[in-house]
């Protein structure tokens, strides 16, 4: 059932198992397995009644703006409601619309490498495992209806697996190894509107109202009471309309890292340590294609595993899958190196590389308001450490001698001239980490916030690194993880 917040009277009291705040890949993955296994869920998003994203722009730029300095004062000055320099896509780093972000992203998928999880210099490590992650890596497989069977260890994913799909060869480049990328099918990327065993989210026993902006999170004593929720009118330049309470067993915020972050500040929650909207990161990417290959490497079925194709074609499965492949350094390379692992397309291009937590890159509340409910808006600074610049010089010197090792040549620019045009690329990871120590985190490894007993964040905001890949099939995955700790312990 989807209902209107505006249709809820003032004063009225909702109350639930489990109350989820944020209806993108996060929020909506939690609240239909909740649901599935019989808990009353209440699932609320804060956009008015819009039935494409673009129409929800306006509300976005008077409820999502603030300050962005750092690295975004000369590279994306309005990173919080408004697209970079030179973007040729309607698509916005952020969505105030029912499926969030999931409304216009590309699908790209694969695990987290077991690297990630370790702590290494720079890195500080998981308080959990891939191997504790895998069994519900392969439950968000099925969900996201990917190609393959996941097996223990991510079988779908690995390079032998494609090489056999496309009739295919590996390159074997020295000191990289090749990563295959799954890509959903159209029909299932958008987690407001797609199905789940024949029905979408609102379809659901999930009670999802939207139009229902959260104000305020309750709390005292160790514990959240309940959630102040505001609609907002019709008009233009809309006006809190309604306002009602949400109490539940346990909350999950799951609005993204930004959101998460300003909520949690607003409601002055979780942030005993000072550590709330600390280690803002991303996958740092260039706008340009900055890494030319000035002569070819690789042969025929070397290149068609990278593009994804068979001896016939682009290959793409029943379910709109695609595939395609990038090398990145090895861990064993990347820990001998110092580095961060990074992405190298096999014909040149882009720089995508995993951005070093910095407790200076962060998310704090603005002096100014927004004009809808007064409430502070927020200031976000992006900003890049010097092990960055290694991560690059390094990684790409390792390339060029690679692909110099294979008869090829590539050429690539300076760092900073690399660094003038770097932009965030709608991943917006940490600012909630996870650890198991309070005094280094905001949340435990089962994603509760340390000094709430009810009150858990889901999403790449608890993402204590970035790691390499495309953040949003390990957010579905962490979800569903929650989602099993809430069913046992409600």
């Amino acid at each position: 059932m989807i209902r209107n917040g505006r249709d809820i009277p003032s004063g009225t009291v909702l109350s639930a198992d489990v109350c989820v705040i944020g209806t993108g890949p996060a929020g909506v993955t939690a609240a239909w397995e909740l649901q599935k296994a019989g808990k009353k869920v209440i699932l609320i998003e804060g956009s008015r009644d819009y039935s494409n994203y673009r129409d929800s722009w306006p509300d976005k730029v008077m409820l999502y703006n603030g300050l962005a300095d750092g690295l975004f004062a000369t590279n994306e000055k309005e990173f919080l409601i408004l697209p970079y320099d030179g973007h040729t896509s309607p698509a916005w780093e952020r969505e105030r619309i029912l499926g969030g972000t999931s409304s216009h992203w590309g699908g790209q998928s694969r695990p987290l490498d077991p690297i990630v999880f370790d702590e290494r210099p720079g890195y500080p490590g998981w308080p959990i495992t891939r191997k504790e992650l895998d069994p519900y890596y392969a439950q968000a497989s099925s969900l996201c209806v990917l190609h393959g069977h996941y097996g223990a260890n991510g079988e779908n994913f690995s390079t032998d697996y494609w090489a056999g799909v496309l009739q295919a060869e590996d390159a074997k480049l020295d000191g990289f190894e090749t990563e295959m990328y799954q890509f959903m099918g159209s029909s299932y990327l958008n987690f407001g509107t797609r199905t789940f065993n024949g029905i979408t989210i609102g379809q659901s026993n999930a009670d999802v109202i939207i139009n229902a902006t959260l104000l305020d999170i309750d709390h005292s004593g160790g514990s959240v009471s309940s959630l102040q929720v505001a609609s907002m009118d019709t008009a233009t330049t809309p006006q809190p309309a309604t306002h009602f309470t949400i109490k539940a067993n346990a909350y999950v915020l799951a609005c993204g890292a930004v959101a998460n972050a300003r909520q949690l500040l607003l409601s002055n929650a979780g942030n005993e340590h000072g550590l709330v909207g600390r280690y803002f990161m991303c996958h740092p990417l260039s706008q340009n294609g900055v890494i030319s290959i000035t002569k070819p490497y690789l042969n025929n079925a070397q290149t068609r595993l990278m593009n994804g194709q068979t001896p016939n074609g682009q290959w793409t499965d029943a379910n709109g899958v695609r595939v395609t492949g990038r090398f990145i350094p090895t861990a064993e390379e990347a820990i001998k190196q110092g580095i961060g692992r990074c992405w190298f397309w096999a014909g040149g291009g882009q720089y995508y590389f995993e951005m070093t937590p910095n407790y200076n890159s962060h998310i704090s509340l603005a002096s100014t308001v927004d004009p809808v409910f007064r409430q502070p808006q927020t200031h976000i600074t992006w900003e890049l450490a010097d092990a960055d610049k290694q991560t690059y010089e390094k990684s790409t010197a390792l390339f060029k001698a690679a692909v110099n090792s294979r008869g090829g040549d590539v050429y690539y620019p300076d760092w900073n001239t690399v660094k003038s045009q770097l932009v965030v690329n709608g991943h917006h990871i940490g600012t909630t980490r996870m650890s198991s120590d309070p005094t280094k985190g905001v949340v435990d490894a089962d994603l509760k916030v340390h000094s709430l007993n009810n009150l858990y964040v889901a999403g790449s905001s608890v993402f204590p690194s970035t790691g390499i890949s495309n953040p949003t099939y390990t957010i579905i995955t962490l979800s569903i993880r929650l989602a099993d700790h809430l069913n046992q312990s409600l």
